[in-house]
């Protein structure tokens, strides 16, 4: 996350692109802005998909003659990389630099009241504060569009135990209500409220998908998931806020309604999961603990090293002992020696006379 310094050189230089392009555009209205500045992205997308990598970027602001600032530039690029995915939509970016589509990054008001309610969402609704707003808000829409009406979205918020100081409320309806009209898509709302995840949660997320993705083939039976998420590692089961029985009901009850009649879970809807689950985790070292720790992935290091995965004593043929992790445990039950052993030798231990438990 950027720090305030930070955000203000970054609040500054889209001031300062924003500036440059209404003069590009001949001090045209917003929407030619934004065509304007598709034009300059489009030049430097290579395979004219839509999108540009950070390099791309890069260059198409060193043509609008933003040079020397490469913190901020880099910067600027992190803020609207929402996924952590390394690539930008350059059209959704120019739609919010001008003010076409909701920007809750891009305006400091605006950023401070919305962290104000993710604050307090996380404090309430823990891990899976956001998809239980996301249902509320959902039985407040009668007629099923995705928007909610001003009056709407205060009661949706307030079942939910929001209350909101009006101007805070204020601020947040208008960054939400794209034409001024009362209405805000909640959908809008909660991508928000959710904010961006960084590339190394990314990762860590489709690593955890990969481990259960045996088979690479993009799906994963929500049996697998069930079997194979470690609920003593729910850091509200680890804070004492739910027992483990509540959170493992919680979070398979994440994909009811989510997944085909199959019960199969997408690479996309796990992503989407976990993008609420970062919400509501302030420290990355935390979260890779977390993302770790629960689905039995190897490695960390320091007081973030995985502590989930079995550990085993190594008793060699010289009489030679080491404990070793286990460093694929998933779905090797607790006395099945001989799954640890074949793993353990998978993974380049060599000359296993015998394991005992370490633990």
């Amino acid at each position: 996350m950027a720090s305030m310094g930070m955000d203000s050189k970054v609040d500054d230089l889209e001031a300062r692109l924003r500036t440059k392009v209404e003069s590009l555009s001949g001090f045209a209205d917003e929407e030619t802005q934004a065509a304007k500045l598709d034009a300059v992205f489009r030049h430097f997308d290579s395979d004219k998909s839509g999108f540009i990598s950070f390099d791309e970027y890069n260059a198409a602001l060193v043509r609008l003659n933003f040079v020397g600032v490469q913190a901020a530039v880099a910067a600027l690029f992190d803020r609207y990389d929402a996924d952590g995915s390394g690539v930008l939509s350059y059209g959704e970016f120019s739609a919010c630099l001008f003010n076409l589509k909701p920007n809750v990054a891009g305006n400091p008001e605006t950023r401070s009241a919305v962290e104000r309610v993710r604050r307090v969402i996380a404090e309430r609704g823990g891990l899976n504060g956001i998809r239980t707003l996301a249902r509320i808000m959902a039985t407040m829409d009668d007629s099923g569009n995705r928007k909610l009406d001003r009056d709407e979205f205060k009661y949706g918020l307030r079942d939910y135990g929001l209350e909101l100081p009006e101007k805070d409320f204020d601020k947040v309806l208008t960054a939400f209500d794209r034409n001024g009209d009362g209405v805000i898509d909640f959908d809008e709302f909660l991508r928000g409220v959710r904010g961006k995840l960084n590339k190394r949660r990314r990762d860590l997320i489709l690593m955890a998908y990969d481990v259960l993705d045996k088979d690479g083939s993009g799906i994963v039976d929500r049996r697998d998931i069930e079997a194979a998420y470690d609920v003593s590692q729910n850091p509200d089961v680890v804070s004492g806020k739910k027992t483990a029985d509540e959170a493992l009901t919680e979070f398979m009850s994440q994909w009811e309604g989510a997944t085909t009649t199959d019960g199969i879970i997408t690479r996309e809807e796990f992503l989407d999961y976990y993008k609420d689950v970062s919400a509501s985790v302030d420290d990355d070292d935390y979260f890779e603990l977390m993302i770790r720790n629960a689905w039995h992935i190897s490695g960390g290091s320091g007081q973030y090293e995985n502590t989930s995965n079995r550990r085993v004593l190594v008793v060699h043929s010289d009489g030679s002992q080491e404990v070793v992790e286990i460093k694929n445990d998933m779905g090797i039950d607790a006395d099945d020696t001989a799954a640890m052993v074949a793993a353990l030798e998978a993974q380049g231990v060599k000359d296993i006379k015998r394991i005992s438990l370490a633990d």
